[in-house]
Order: structure tokens, then sequence, then C-alpha cells
């Protein structure tokens, strides 16, 4: 890995532990953890980090059943030889064999080793490993660690909403596409859909009477769709997820992957059941990992077709006119 070798880089690590046993912690009801001590372990292993090389800190961490979050702090004005990979490793080796609190796996010789002589675990050989040089993406690392232990509960407690609808097939949209979700798809039921769309050639200041009325129709009940992906509609949605009340259907201009991993702040509208995830793309290659341009203009031109199917379908079932073919 090139880097520059001067400053602080921060790097977000995780680790699972092989088989993804869940034997480092417990989640609370109220989203706490109750470390274990396979979990006490690793924590100590971490504060000896520090210790043993002062230019290497180890800043927000989560310590999850199967697995560990963590923010390594390396400063390169005080170790500009250091090696990310290699202290991976060498942070597993130095951690393992740890303790395994299952009593029914065997205690011959062999395996009485590590803490407490109690049989081991191993940490996963893949791990994951992510450089942040933005402090805008070290801020949501650093909340997506603060918010993990919620979001698994979230996930376990409403496995439904937090499952891949694969194929799925509703009035409103178009049939000759493939349409995959996460969430409540009952929310494509409403007659009160309408598109939001704002330009992301302005700053959300600019879109600021037009933000205050994406809100109030969504304390009216009606329910805004959109990609919320330029500024303007990120600020919307925002402020929409401040709206107890408010539901809102958030397009993807990419392919929704079989296992797709929604954010915290998603998660928490998904396991409340305010909110759907929809993608139109098939999985492809060329889609699944970039958001083009033109996805993104057909994203939209989805979202405008599929909130005109909800009127025509609603006006239609009350022999009343869309409203944009209303009369003034």
């Amino acid at each position: 890995m090139n880097l520059q070798r001067f400053g602080k880089k921060f790097f977000f690590i995780t680790l699972c532990v092989e088989g993804r046993e869940k034997i480092l912690s417990r989640i609370n009801a109220d989203a706490s953890v109750f470390l274990l001590p396979a979990g006490e372990a690793v924590v100590a292993a971490w504060r000896e980090t520090h210790r043993r090389n002062p230019a290497l800190t180890a800043s927000n961490f989560v310590i999850m059943p199967d697995h560990v979050h963590l923010i390594l702090i390396a400063d390169y004005d005080k170790a500009p030889r250091f090696d990310v990979i290699g202290w991976i490793h060498r942070f597993a080796n130095d951690t393992e064999p740890l303790a395994s609190p299952n009593p029914t796996q065997g205690t011959s010789p062999s395996s009485q080793r590590g803490f407490g002589g109690q049989p081991p675990f191993h940490w996963e050989k893949r791990f994951w490993l992510v450089l942040s040089f933005s402090s805008r993406q070290l801020k949501a690392i650093r909340r997506y660690i603060k918010l993990n232990p919620a979001r698994a509960l979230w996930k376990a407690r409403h496995p439904n909403r937090f499952t891949r609808i694969a194929n799925l097939r509703h009035p409103i949209l178009d049939a000759s596409r493939q349409w995959d979700a996460v969430g409540n798809p009952l929310l494509l039921a409403s007659p009160f859909l309408f598109h939001v769309r704002l330009s992301r050639k302005k700053m959300p200041e600019e879109h600021r009477e037009a933000i205050d009325e994406i809100v109030a129709k969504a304390r009216q009940g009606m329910i805004p769709v959109s990609g919320f992906i330029s500024p303007g509609e990120k600020e919307a949605l925002r402020r929409l997820k401040e709206e107890p009340l408010a539901r809102f259907i958030k397009m993807r201009p990419c392919a929704l992957p079989p296992r797709y991993d929604p954010s915290a702040e998603d998660s928490r509208e998904l396991a409340a059941d305010r909110m759907l995830i929809l993608s139109g793309f098939p999985q492809t290659v060329a889609d699944s990992g970039v958001i083009f341009r033109e996805n993104c203009l057909a994203m939209n031109d989805m979202a405008a077709a599929l909130c005109a199917r909800a009127q025509c379908l609603n006006a239609d079932e009350t022999g009343d006119s869309p409203p944009s073919h209303r009369q003034r």
C-alpha cells in the first residue's frame, strides 16, 4: 500500500471470528455491549498496542458478538515504515488463541492454550480494511461504529424488513424491469407518492423552500420518492428522518446486491417500517458498484413514472382525473 509517509493516517479495520461464532460479546436490550471473556481479551490487546508502539493508537472500536470494528490511527511521523497489513496479522496472532466461553468444546492438552487454558478461537483469514483521508468519511465511519450494536438489534428484531425482496411486482412498477427492494413494500400502495428531484447545481440553502414543502407534504401523509443523492435531496432526507410520521421511498441508481447492508441511519428507518429502498436495475458488473450519470438519470425517470402511475391508478379507482390533468 503506497502512502505519503508523513502525518496521521486512519485505518478502519474489521476482523471476524472464524465461523462467525458469537463468542466475543452480547448485545443488551438497550443496545449496550456486554463483553464475554474473549471480547475482554481483544480489548486488552488493543490497549496494549499503544504501549508497545506509541505511534499507534486504537481509536473508536466496537466488539460485536462475532466480529470487531476498529479505527487504528498511525502517526507516520513517528513510524514512517509502519505496515498496516503486517500489523493486522501480528495483532491477530498476538491475540490467538483466545479464550472460548463454550464449555462443550474439547479440552485436550493440545487445545489447552491461550487465556485461562481454554480452547482457542481464531480470526477469519480474510479481513476488511479501509484507509480514510477524508474527515467526512472518518465521521461517517465513527458513527457507523457507534450505531453498530443498535443496528444489530434492529435486524435481529425485524429480520423481514432487512431481507432483500427479489423480482418485486406491483401495478405501479414497470413490468419490463427487474425490481428488487428492502424494507416496507406496502408504501408502493399509497396513492400519494410524489417525486423529489433537486438540482445538484444548487446548495441545500437554495432549496430551502422546496425542502420545506417536501417535509410539509410528508407530514400530511404523502410519500416522497427520490434517489436522495444531490446535496439538496440529502438535506431533505435528513429533515424527513426527523419527522416521526414521515415515510419515504429511496431509489438506488444501481443494482441492489443479494446481501445488501444498509447504512446505520437507513437501518433505523427500515426497522421502524417507514422506508423502502428500491432498485430497478439488474445485478450486473457494470452497475453493481459504480453510480453512473446515466443510471442517475434513468433512476429519476423511473421514480417519476411510478409516481405518475400511482396517481393514475388512484384516479381510475376514484373516477377522478390525475392531479396533473385536472382543470385549474
